[in-house]
This record gives C-alpha cells, structure tokens and sequence, in this order.
C-alpha cells in the first residue's frame, strides 16, 4: 500500500471539504423543512438532493484518479463512466418535529431570565424561580423538574460547576441542565441557549433533545474541523440526532478540550492547519486522560491503505467525506454503544458492571415491575487482602463471581441479572423468592469452599492476624458474605440510588452478624 503524496491530499482536501458543508446543509433543510405545506419549498429540496448526490459522485470519481506527476496534479476519469445516466438519489426527508409536553421547569438566575420564564410559561410550562445555583441545586432535588436552567450571572457557584454537578449527582442527573449565557461558553458540554436572541426556537431545539434522551445522559461529542462551515453544520446536524456537540478548530484546541472536559466520543477530520489529523490521534492515544476516548476519523482520503494506516494508530472508525447525517449519527452511536460496553464489563469477574446494572433497575422502575435486589459483599475482605495481597484478593473475588454465577444459573432464571459493582461488591436482580433461594444457597456454597483460600495453619485456626484501618492489631475472622435483599416496589422507589440507600442501610445491620448472613427488608 502507497502513501498519497501531501500536494494530492490538499487537493483532495479542498474539494471534499466545502462539498462536505453542501452536503450537510442539504441534510439540514431536508430534516427541518422536507414535510413542509410549501410544496415549492419541498421540490426545491428534492432539487438539491438530487444534484448534490450527483456533485458527490463525480468528486469521488475525480479525488480517486488524481496523481502527482513531475510537480503537476493529473487527473485521467475514463469517458464512459459518464455516459450512464445518474443513480436516483435516496431519499432523505424526515419526520416533522413533534411536540414535547410541557411540565416543571427551574430558573437559577434573576431578571435576565424574564424572558425565558416567559416563552416557557407560553408554551404551557410551569416555572419556579429561584435567586442562586445552590438554590437551583436543592430545589432540582426536591422537586424534581424536567427542566433546570442556569443563568451565567450567578455567582455563589461557577455555572458551568453547577451545570456539571447537576448532571452529575444521581438525584438530578436525569434532569435536562441548560446554560443561559450572554456570550457563548466554549468547550462545557452543557446545551445553551444565547440570551442576546429570541429563547423560543432554541428553547424548542433543547426541549426536543429533553424528549429524546429523558432517561439518560446525553453523549457529548467534540467535533475537529478546521472549516468554520462544517464545524457548525456537523453541530447542528448532530444536536438534532440527540447530541451534546462541542467544537475545536485545530489539533491543540481539541486536545485541551478533549483533556479538560469530558466528553464521549471524537469526530477528527484528518486535515487540521496545525497539522496532521493522524499526529493528533496518536496524542490522544498516548494521552491517560483520553487513550480511552473513542475517535471516529473524518477524511476525505477514501484510499485503502489511509483507512488501514488510521485503524492501527487507534481510530475506532474511519469516515470518507462527505457523509450523510444519518450515516454519520448511526455509527458515531454503534460506536458509543461498543464502547459503554466493553468499558462497563469489570475485568476480573467479566460480569456486567455499574452502568449496565443501573440501566437494569431503571428499566424495570420504569416499567413498573415488582422485583428484588440483592446486593451481595464480603466480609473481612480488607483483613484477608491485606494478608495475602491483591493476587489472592483478586482470586477470592473471581471465585465469589464464578460461585454467583453457577447458582443464578441454577436457581435462578433467563430473566434474573448479575453484575459486579467492583472490588467485592455484586448485585442480583431478580423475584423475591428466587433472591432467598439463590442467597441462601450461595451462603451454603460460599462457606463451604472459602476456607481452602487460606493455608492450612490459617483455616485450621479459624482466623488470620492483621490490623485495622487505625493500624492496630486485630484478628480476622475467615471470609463470609452478606446478601441485603431489597424487595421493589414501584410506589417506593423511582431511582436506583434510592433502592442503594436502603441497601446500604440493611448491609449496615449485617455487619453487626458473624458469619454468612441473608437480610430481607421488611419495610412496609
């Protein structure tokens, strides 16, 4: 495999690049526009479409055939590639916008946000305001609003901290957080909406991005481009697909970004002016705080051995421009989902880990199910790690995972859901009758198996010597674990955080128990 020369890749670049903008505009007029009243208006639509494609077509074929020789660019396109007649274009309307139902919002912030209070209060929405972030804070936790929007006047707490704090904590993170800024704030992921114009459209592009991911996060993606064009059309293009975007003009502003603020996945054009795209690649892979950020790589390069070259320095996809919208949303969350995945299984157990176990419970809390969860630990785990060391620990925590695992299967059924916290944490979601099943026989399994980790002066002991987390010495019983069981019932619980409170609470009370223990709570 050839290297394209650099005078041939600029010129590729220059074509490809303001027919990647056309594209993407085109997209944007048939997505907001393609089911308007105006007939005129759609077949115009129609029109570019179809002469866009066709623009797209004839670029492919003229980037492919172009050679560097003895310092000229050559292209050589065979005449009777175009003496077919064009392939129809597809179609690519969209849906109308549909409406979002109004409900509670909460506005941090003073007379700035009148405004805003207003255009939401006319399209039906009930509104509190309240005077600083903090307040924001509290009354988002105490009353829940689909809606906490922040002004960038508020002093008692940086905006931007309060905005990520919100979509942070547990309590509030699935709460749509909007900035309300004078002037644009770059690189913080957090929706805006600009108080200098009109709130009502830009209100509607939040509240329809509130719609569609209500019940979780929304995947923030840093798009580099050096083209000012297509950084904005790839913006709003991806914000209607249900994204934060942010943006960065060059290699060194992405690679502030991308170590500065969180974000889940990076759409890289391979031709910055501060350098190669690939050179940035491999920063962000050498770099800890983003050699696990997912990248998708955008070039107008369509040869094979470019693609070959991007995948082995560690791009996760590599995208020919110009590309439609949909193409482009769909693998950007293929990849996300890829990621979510194998970054959620925990290493050593191979079980799925927090995020997916929380995805579990809020969709059976979401479909009203009445089910059980058992949050199942060990104990003296820290007097035996701390005495064996973390090779054994970690052997101990895999016996615990595989034992798990061989009951659920047992004694349980194709509906029940294992997942491992972390250290020696696990959880079971499953009936209430199968939760005391399944407990008490990993109990029986458990303690007839644990004690063979230990040497034979320590098992026949009964204990092993340590000390405790003040450093003094202490004696540790041999391993036993603990299941908390607790029964869910969708009137009590809304959130996985509350059902891991209450779990909490129980486990507290069975440290108080020697030995193996199964605890159910009786709560009514």
């Amino acid at each position: 495999m050839s290297k394209s020369p650099p005078e041939v890749e600029r010129f590729v670049h220059q074509i490809v690049s303001p027919l990647t903008a056309l594209q993407s505009a085109v997209d944007l007029l048939a997505h907001h526009y393609g089911r308007s009243n105006d007939q005129r208006l759609v077949n115009l639509i129609a029109a570019l479409q179809r002469s866009t494609l066709r623009i797209r077509q004839f670029s492919q074929q003229l980037t492919e055939r172009t050679r560097l020789e003895d310092h000229e660019l050559v292209v050589r396109i065979p005449i009777n590639l175009y003496q077919a007649e064009p392939s129809a274009p597809a179609s690519a309307l969209s849906a109308p916008a549909v409406g979002v139902e109004p409900g509670l919002a909460v506005l941090a912030g003073t007379t700035e946000l009148d405004i805003v209070e207003q255009s939401l209060a006319a399209i039906g929405w009930q509104v509190e305001r309240v005077s600083t972030c903090a307040l924001g804070l509290d009354t988002a936790r105490r009353r829940r609003p689909r809606l906490l929007i922040i002004s960038d006047e508020m002093t008692d707490i940086d905006p931007i901290a309060c905005a990520q704090i919100a979509r942070t904590d547990p309590e509030t993170r699935d709460i749509l957080v909007v900035l309300a800024c004078h002037q644009p704030m770059a690189g913080n992921g957090v929706p805006q909406i600009d108080l200098r114009q009109s709130p009502l459209e830009q209100l509607r592009r939040v509240l329809m991005l509130y719609q569609r991911h209500s019940e979780q996060s929304v995947p923030r993606i840093l798009v580099v481009d050096d083209e000012a064009d297509i950084r904005q059309i790839l913006s709003h293009q991806l914000t209607d697909a249900g994204f934060v975007v942010v943006t960065a003009p060059d290699g060194a502003t992405a690679m502030e970004l991308a170590t500065t603020q969180h974000v889940d996945l990076i759409v890289l054009d391979r031709m910055l002016p501060d350098g190669d795209g690939l050179q940035v690649l491999q920063k962000l892979r050498t770099t800890p705080a983003t050699q696990l950020t997912p990248v998708m790589l955008l070039s107008a390069i369509s040869a094979l051995d470019e693609k070959v070259r991007s995948l082995q320095l560690g791009a996760d996809d590599y995208v020919v421009k110009p590309c439609s919208a949909a193409e482009l949303a769909a693998r950007i969350r293929s990849i996300l989902r890829r990621s979510e995945r194998e970054s959620s299984v925990n290493p050593i157990s191979r079980l799925p880990g927090n995020v997916v176990i929380e995805q579990v419970i809020h969709e059976r809390l979401a479909n009203q199910q009445s089910f059980a969860v058992s949050y199942i630990d060990l104990d003296n785990f820290k007097g035996y790690n701390d005495h064996y060391g973390f090779f054994k620990g970690d052997a101990v925590i895999l016996h615990t995972a595989r034992l798990l695992a061989e009951v659920v299967h047992w004694r349980g059924d194709a509906s029940d859901f294992l997942g491992h916290l972390g250290g020696d944490d696990f959880v079971l979601v499953t009936t209430l009758e199968r939760a005391q099943h399944i407990g008490q026989a990993m109990i029986e399994r458990f303690d007839t198996t644990i004690p063979y980790f230990y040497s034979a002066e320590d098992r026949a002991r009964g204990y092993i010597f340590g000390r405790d987390r003040q450093g003094n010495p202490c004696r540790y019983p041999l391993l036993s674990i603990s299941i908390a069981v607790v029964p869910v019932v969708s009137a009590r619980y809304r959130q996985p955080y509350e059902i891991a409170l209450r779990a909490a609470e129980i486990k507290r009370q069975l440290k108080t128990v020697t030995g193996s223990c199964l605890m159910i709570d009786r709560m009514k």
